[in-house]
C-alpha cells in the first residue's frame, strides 16, 4: 500500500492538487512514520501554501533534505536565524550546505535580508561556482553592488567548471560501459570527497527562487543513506531520488554517498514474486534475496557486500550481464539521457512507474526516463542495443531469483565488445551534444548578465549595446525589453522609455514587473489617460501585486490628490513589506505635502531596504536642502551619485548643496558635468547661471541663459533671472522687457509675486536692496 499511495501522491503534485495530494500523504505518514515520507508530507503542506505546518512538522529534522525544506519554511515565516542555523546544521558554517547551490542561494537570501552585505555576496558567489546558471544569485550579487565579481562567474570560471564536469561525467560513462562491473558499483570512483560529492549531486540543479516559487526538486543530501535504509516498518521505502521533483520540474539526478553503493530494497517497493515495479531502481543487496518477500517485512537480514572479483565472477554470461543495467550519468539534469531509458517488460509490466515522477511526464504511468543514476528496467525484460538490464545481486541472490544463468555461452566475449562500442560512441555523441549546449546557454547569460551588470552600474548607454545583442526572439521578451525600457528611464529619455515598455505590455500583457517604473514614466510625460488606463488593467489583473497599486498611486498623484495617492502606497507596502519603491513614492508624496518628517522616515526604510537605492538617497538630499541643513544635503547627494555616477540631476542638486555652501569652484565642476550628462535637461544650465551671477560674472551667465531660452523658451524663470541680471547691469530698459515676457508666460502665484516685486524696485540702487540670486 506504500508504493500505491507514494504514487498517488506523486500523481496529485505532478497535476497540481495539492489539496489531494496532502490528504494522502497524511494517509501515508500514518500508517508508515519515516524520514522519507515526513519530507514529502511536508513538501504537499508547502505546495500547498502552508509553510506553517510544514515548519512545525519538520521542526528537529536531521537529513539534508528536511533541513532544506525547514529553511524554506522559516524564511517564508520570516524566522532568519532559524532558515540559517538549519542549513548550516550541524556544525555552524563547516558543514556542508545542503542541496548545494540552491541551499547557498538561499543563506545569501537570508544574509541578505539581515544586513549582511558581504556575507551574502559570499553565499551568492559559492551559489554560481557551484551553478554557472543559476542566474537569480547572479540578478542579486549585480543588486547588492558586487558587478565585478559577478562578471568573472559567467566568464572563464564557468567555461572550466563546464569543461571538468563534461570530462569527469565522460570518464564515468565510459567506465561504466566499458567495464564489466555494474555502473551502480562504479559510482564509487566518483566519491573523493564530500566537496566532489556537493559539486556532482547540485551543480546543475536551481531548485528555484525563495518565495517566488516552490520546492521544484528533492535531491539527495547528505543523509541519502538513511533515507534509503532506515530501520522499523515501512523505513526506506522510497529512495529520494526516485520522485526527484515530485513532478514538477525537468528530471534531476542523485550521486550517492559514500557507502551507499550497498543499499536495500524494501518489501514494500516490490512488485509481484519480488520483482520491482517497472521503472524502480535495483540497487546492490543489504537485506536478503527477494526470492522470499513475504518474510523480508518482519526481519533485518544480514548484509552482503559485493566486492569487485566476486562480482566478475558471476556475470560471465550474456544473459547474466544482459541482466545489468548500464546506467547512463548526466552532464547535465536538464537533458533526460537516452541510455537512462526502460527497455524491459516484464512480469510486472502492468504496475505504474514510482521512479517517473517527473513534470516532463504525461501521467502517473508515464514511461520516459524519470532519470536518477539508478533508473533500471525488469530483470526479464530484453535489452536494447548498448543497454544491459540486472539488478546488482551476489552470485546467490542472482541465482536464486531465477532470472540469470551462471554459464559461459560461445561468442559471449564478441557481443560484450559490440555493446561495449556502440554504448561508448553514444556516450561520446551525447555527451557532445550535451556540452554544446551548456556553453550555448553559458554565452546567452553572459549577454544577458553582461547588460543587467552594466544596468546595475547605471552605465545605461553600455547596457542598451550589450542587449542589442541578444537574438531577436531573445530581446523581444518581456524581460529583457523592460531591462531595456529602464536604462531609457535611468537616461531621462522618457518617450523612448514609454515606447519600449508599450512594446513590452503587448508581447506579455501579463508581466507586471516594471509596470511600477512605467506607471513612473508616464506620470513625467503627464500621460494622465494611459496611466488611469494601465491603473486600471493592472489592479483587475492582480490585486495582490505591490506594484499595481504604486501605479494606482502614481494616477492619483498625477491629479494632485496626494492623499489618496499616499493611500494606494501604503496598501502596496501591506502587501510586501520589502518593496522598496513603494517607500520611496511615498516620502515624494509626504515632501509634497510638506510633511519632512514622514518623509524622512520613508525614504529612511527604503535604504534600509536596499542600501543602495539612490532615489531614497536623494529624497533625503533634498528635504535637508529645503530645510536649509545644505551639510547634510550635501551628504546624502554624495552618496546618490557614488551609487548612480551620471545622472545628471544628482550632479545638479549636488552642485546647488555646494553653491549654499559658497563652494562655487567645485559647483561649477558639478554643473558642467551634470550638463554633458544631459544636454537637454535645463536645470544644470540655469544653476549655473546662479552661479555664475553670484560670482558677478554677468556676461557669462548672460550667454548660459540665451542658450537655455532655446531649450526652453516657455521658462519664465529664465526671463526673470535675465531681468535681474540687466538690472545689474544698468539696463532697465531691457531688464523691464524680461520681467514682462516673465509675467506673460504664466509662472506661478510664488513667482508673480516675486516679478512684481522686481519691477516696482526696478529703479532702486541695487546697494539697497537685498538681492537674493
Amino acid at each position: 500500500m506504500e508504493a500505491t499511495l507514494i504514487e498517488s501522491v506523486c500523481a496529485s503534485l505532478r497535476v497540481y492538487l495539492y489539496r489531494n495530494a496532502t490528504f494522502l500523504c497524511e494517509r501515508l505518514y500514518a500508517d508508515y512514520p519515516n524520514e522519507v515520507n515526513l519530507h514529502l508530507l511536508a513538501t504537499c503542506y508547502f505546495r500547498n501554501n502552508q509553510g506553517y505546518r510544514a515548519y512545525h512538522i519538520l521542526k528537529g529534522s536531521k537529513s539534508a533534505q528536511c533541513r532544506y525544506l525547514f529553511a524554506l519554511a522559516c524564511f517564508e515565516m520570516d524566522s532568519m536565524v532559524e532558515a540559517e542555523a538549519a542549513l548550516l546544521y550541524p556544525n555552524g558554517t563547516g558543514s556542508e550546505v545542503p542541496n548545494g547551490a540552491a541551499g547557498y542561494y538561499l543563506l545569501g537570501l537570508i544574509c541578505k535580508m539581515t544586513d549582511r552585505r558581504q556575507t551574502a555576496i559570499g553565499h551568492y558567489t559559492q551559489a554560481l561556482m557551484l551553478d554557472p546558471f543559476l542566474w537569480s544569485a547572479y540578478e542579486d550579487l549585480c543588486l547588492l553592488g558586487a558587478e565585478e565579481d559577478a562578471a568573472g562567474l559567467l566568464g572563464d570560471v564557468a567555461v572550466v567548471r563546464l569543461q571538468q564536469q563534461h570530462q569527469q561525467q565522460l570518464q564515468w560513462e565510459l567506465r561504466s560501459s566499458q567495464s564489466s562491473v555494474p555502473a551502480a558499483l562504479s559510482i564509487d570512483l566518483f566519491e573523493t570527497g564530500n566537496a566532489n560529492h556537493t559539486q556532482l549531486r547540485t551543480s546543475y540543479s536551481n531548485l528555484g527562487s525563495p518565495k517566488h516559487s516552490r520546492v521544484s526538486s528533492v535531491a539527495l543530501g547528505d543523509d541519502s543513506a538513511t533515507f534509503m535504509s532506515s530501520n522499523g516498518p515501512g523505513a526506506g521505502a522510497v529512495n529520494a531520488a526516485a520522485f526527484a521533483d515530485y513532478g514538477s520540474s525537468s528530471s534531476s539526478f542523485v550521486t550517492p554517498t559514500a557507502g551507499s553503493s550497498q543499499v536495500s530494497t524494501p518489501k514494500n517497493m516490490q512488485g509481484v514474486n519480488g520483482a520491482l515495479p517497472q521503472g524502480m531502481v535495483a540497487t546492490p543487496v543489504e537485506g536478503a534475496a527477494r526470492s522470499n518477500p513475504g518474510a523480508a517485512g518482519h526481519s533485518q537480514q544480514r548484509r552482503k557486500f559485493v566486492d569487485e572479483g566476486k562480482f566478475r565472477k558471476s556475470i560471465r554470461s550474456p544473459s547474466t550481464r544482459a541482466a545489468y543495467s548500464q546506467v547512463s550519468g548526466r552532464l547535465f539534469d536538464a537533458v533526460p539521457r537516452r541510455s537512462s531509458r526502460l527497455a524491459g517488460e516484464g512480469k510486472n509490466s502492468g504496475m505504474q512507474q514510482l521512479g517517473n515522477v517527473t513534470s516532463s511526464g504525461s501521467g502517473a504511468g508515464s514511461s520516459g526516463g524519470g532519470g536518477g543514476l539508478y533508473a533500471l528496467a525488469n530483470p526479464a525484460g530484453p535489452t536494447g542495443r548498448g543497454k544491459r538490464n540486472g539488478e546488482n545481486l551476489d552470485t546467490t541472490a542472482v541465482e536464486e531469483c531465477g532470472h540469470v544463468s551462471t554459464k559461459r555461452e560461445p561468442g559471449e566475449d564478441e557481443e560484450h565488445y559490440r555493446r561495449s562500442a556502440g554504448s561508448t560512441a553514444g556516450a561520446y555523441q551525447l555527451s557532445k551534444v550535451c556540452q554544446d549546449g551548456a556553453l550555448e546557454l553559458l554565452n546567452l547569460l553572459r549577454i544577458l548578465g553582461e547588460g543587467f551588470r552594466h544596468l546595475c552600474m547605471y552605465r545605461c548607454q553600455e547596457a542598451l549595446q550589450v542587449f542589442s545583442k541578444l537574438p531577436q526572439q531573445q530581446f523581444a521578451t518581456s524581460w529583457v525589453l523592460c531591462q531595456v525600457a529602464r536604462a531609457s528611464f535611468e537616461m531621462v529619455d522618457y518617450p523612448e522609455a514609454d515606447r519600449i515598455f508599450s512594446w513590452a505590455r503587448r508581447i506579455s500583457p501579463h508581466h507586471l514587473q516594471g509596470t511600477d517604473i512605467f506607471s513612473t514614466v508616464l506620470y513625467h510625460m503627464k500621460k494622465d489617460v494611459e496611466l488611469s488606463y494601465l491603473a486600471q488593467e493592472t489592479v483587475a489583473m492582480d490585486r495582490l501585486s505591490p506594484q499595481a497599486w504604486c501605479v494606482m498611486g502614481n494616477c492619483f498623484s498625477l491629479q494632485k490628490d496626494h492623499e489618496t495617492a499616499l493611500k494606494f502606497f501604503q496598501r502596496a507596502l501591506q502587501l510586501d513589506s520589502r518593496f522598496t519603491y513603494a517607500y520611496t513614492l511615498c516620502g515624494h508624496e509626504y515632501v509634497a505635502m510638506e510633511e519632512f518628517e514622514e518623509g524622512l522616515t520613508c525614504y529612511r526604510n527604503a535604504i534600509r531596504m536596499d542600501s543602495r537605492h539612490y532615489n531614497a538617497w536623494y529624497g533625503l538630499g533634498t528635504i535637508y536642502f529645503r530645510q536649509e541643513k545644505y551639510e547634510l544635503a550635501e551628504y546624502h547627494f554624495r552618496r546618490a551619485l557614488q551609487i548612480n555616477g551620471r545622472s545628471s540631476v544628482l550632479h545638479c542638486y549636488l552642485g546647488m548643496a555646494l553653491h549654499a555652501l559658497k563652494k562655487n569652484t567645485e559647483a561649477l565642476t558639478l554643473l558642467e558635468q551634470a550638463i554633458v550628462a544631459d544636454v537637454k535637461n535645463p536645470l544644470p544650465k540655469y544653476q549655473k547661471a546662479n552661479v555664475l551671477v553670484s560670482e558677478e560674472r554677468y556676461e557669462d551667465a548672460l550667454a548660459e541663459l540665451e542658450q537655455l531660452k532655446e531649450v526652453a523658451p516657455r521658462e519664465s524663470s529664465v526671463f526673470f533671472l535675465m531681468g535681474k541680471i540687466y538690472k545689474r547691469l544698468d539696463l532697465p530698459e531691457r531688464a523691464m522687457y524680461h520681467f514682462c515676457i516673465a509675467l506673460d508666460l504664466k509662472p506661478s502665484t510664488t513667482d508673480v509675486n516675486l516679478i512684481k516685486v522686481a519691477i516696482e524696485k526696478l529703479h532702486v540702487p541695487d546697494d539697497l536692496e537685498e538681492e537674493n540670486l
